[in-house]
């Protein structure tokens, strides 16, 4: 089963470059931190953009977060996944 996560966002307007990552946590609490390219944001744009998104087939359940690391945002709450038919013992 292949996962996409996918995520947007808007700015005040101010422009600069938004820093972004997905972190990834299994059952297990191992975490994995996908960078992504930075964006860059003209000065008065407030339109809804989207970020690259997270693609990848995992191994067992877990949760996946979009992560803005600048500018300073709020925090994204994670989404958790379940793998259907896996051999994982419930």
């Amino acid at each position: 089963m292949t996962v996409t996560a996918a995520g947007w966002f808007t700015t005040n307007g101010v422009g600069g470059t938004v820093t972004y990552a997905w972190i990834r946590t299994d059952q297990n609490g191992r975490r994995t931190v996908i960078s992504k390219p930075s964006l860059t944001i003209a000065p008065g744009d407030t339109s809804l953009h989207s970020v690259v998104p997270d693609v990848w087939t995992p191994e067992s359940p877990g949760t996946d977060q979009l992560v803005f690391s600048s500018p300073a945002a709020p925090t994204v709450a994670a989404q958790s996944f379940a793998c259907a038919n896996s051999n994982q013992n419930a």
